[in-house]
């Protein structure tokens, strides 16, 4: 179920006059709706889409729905009062401190973010692996409460480039495996269940690992 601050308002809808189909309305409003509970702030991105789905209404009507959008999350959000606590953030910012690069809403698929990673370290350079959950994942992880995270380990960090090419391939590959497992296993997961959330993984460096009970929290 979700969370209370992420809930979408009862008087949330896109106008009854906007030429859509069912579908196609649901969708839209959907998705306008992940976007204020990630906290995106730019208007742009709204109206992107709202362009695109709606060639035919003037911006000057799409831009003042937005802008009243806005003012109804944020007249939501003062009633709800504080931000809450994610207890996934929490347990992120700790991985940091044992060397675990940690990223939350990262990039917009698993593909970038997995290339994209590396850059990040440059401002954890001594950081011996990562985790991260993409956009895509941010949105079930708001709609149920559940999110799988990819990561794995920077090599350069346990063996050094000379050891590293002396090994086979199969020995690479069985070492970069090994090597993971062991950071998920031994370090990572007793960070995120010391934080109360429920993990679930079988140890195959194939496959993610998926977290329940976990929630993402933004202000707009």
């Amino acid at each position: 179920m979700t969370h209370p601050w992420n809930t979408r308002p009862a008087d949330y809808a896109l106008p009854a006059h906007w030429p859509m189909d069912e579908e196609d309305r649901d969708y839209l409003a959907d998705y306008l709706w992940s976007l204020v509970v990630r906290g995106e702030s730019d208007p742009g991105y709204y109206l992107d889409a709202l362009g695109e789905e709606l060639p035919d209404v003037d911006e000057t009507e799409t831009r003042a729905f937005v802008d009243d959008l806005f003012a109804l999350r944020r007249r939501q959000q003062d009633e709800l009062g504080a931000q809450p606590t994610s207890r996934l953030t929490q347990a992120f910012a700790e991985l940091e401190t044992i060397g675990v690069l940690a990223r939350e809403d990262f990039t917009c698929c698993g593909t970038c973010a997995h290339a994209e990673i590396v850059d990040e370290r440059e401002d954890m350079p001594d950081a011996r692996g990562f985790v991260y959950y993409h956009e895509q994942d941010t949105e079930r992880l708001i709609e149920d409460r559940a999110t799988y995270i990819g990561y794995g380990v920077f090599l350069d960090s346990h063996l050094s480039a000379g050891e590293w090419e002396a090994l086979s391939e199969a020995e690479k590959d069985a070492t970069y495996q090994r090597l993971t497992v062991g950071l998920m296993r031994d370090e990572v997961i007793p960070v995120l269940r010391r934080h109360g959330i429920d993990v679930e993984w079988d140890e195959n460096p194939g496959a993610r690992i998926l977290l329940t009970d976990v929630d993402y929290f933004a202000t707009l």
